[in-house]
């Protein structure tokens, strides 16, 4: 299968999967048995990526093998990459420029720009935009609120994902935990009867992390390698991002560390007192 795009002509590759079953690596036939699925032709996978680059970084071989599985991907950016220029000639057009090179990146992974949604919160200023409030002029906002979880919880019910990857909290930039957080607590939300405006509500879908700068909290359950073909396409769409001048150092890099991915399960569930009685319980 070839996929032609305007930043490049690519083949997609053949994958393979392990998953840890009660601690042992068992392989898995094909991406839905990795997934528990019957078919995955019906499902709707939201990943979400607190900067452009991310996912291509945490997850470009997932999602080559989400597509040729005939997933519906879709692309949730959360930040604008106004900080990411690194030159004083970028900085006015850095935005554009980021939005453009991410296009193309998605491109190469065979994801079609509709399929790409841009929140557009300042890069490097999520702080101010936990929760939810009435928006001021020049915010971004849906339904004249902003903050990221009303943002998240339009994004889940519009999209009705039934599984979302968003980059493990264990990352050290703060929007890395800042997206983590507010896509958790949105969850809840977007399953529930609250801001009936932002859409339906959801069944909560299955949650994954994926790591990009910094280790798992605990070790990860899925293994995606993939053959060298799909590695390629991977590589190119990290190197999509041009105006990143430590782009060739981090591809590299990666190159080096082989055709691997890994996805850690992310357990999303309320509390209830049951789930802890028999460690108080007595035995006379």
């Amino acid at each position: 299968m070839t996929i032609k795009t305007a930043f490049s002509t690519v083949t997609s590759g053949s994958f393979s999967f392990s998953r840890l079953v009660d601690g042992r690596p068992v392989v898995c036939g094909n991406l839905a048995d990795a997934m528990g699925s019957e078919n995955l032709h019906n499902d709707a996978w939201m990943f979400v990526s607190p900067h452009d680059d991310d996912l291509c970084i945490g997850a470009g071989l997932l999602m080559q093998a989400a597509v040729q599985a005939g997933v519906d991907v879709q692309i949730v950016i959360v930040t604008d990459g106004c900080l990411g220029y690194c030159g004083s000639e970028q900085k006015d057009d850095i935005i554009e420029i980021r939005r453009l090179e991410t296009l193309r990146s998605f491109e190469v992974l065979g994801i079609p720009g509709e399929h790409v949604h841009f929140l557009g919160f300042p890069d490097g200023g999520l702080t101010k935009y936990v929760g939810r409030r009435k928006a001021e002029v020049g915010e971004p906002d849906v339904g004249g609120y902003t903050g990221l979880q009303n943002a998240f919880t339009n994004s889940l019910r519009e999209l009705r994902p039934s599984r979302v990857f968003v980059p493990t909290r264990m990352d050290l930039h703060p929007d890395h935990q800042i997206t983590h957080n507010e896509l958790m607590i949105s969850l809840f939300h977007a399953s529930g009867k609250i801001w009936p405006e932002l859409g339906d509500p959801l069944d909560v879908p299955f949650v994954h992390e994926m790591a990009v700068y910094c280790d798992f909290p605990t070790d990860p359950n899925l293994e995606v390698a993939g053959d060298d073909s799909a590695f390629e396409v991977k590589l190119q769409s990290i190197a999509a991002y041009a105006s990143q001048l430590q782009i060739a150092e981090l591809v590299q890099r990666i190159r080096e560390d082989g055709p691997y991915e890994y996805i850690r399960d992310v357990e999303f569930r309320l509390y209830s007192p049951r789930r802890y009685r028999s460690l108080f319980s007595s035995k006379k």
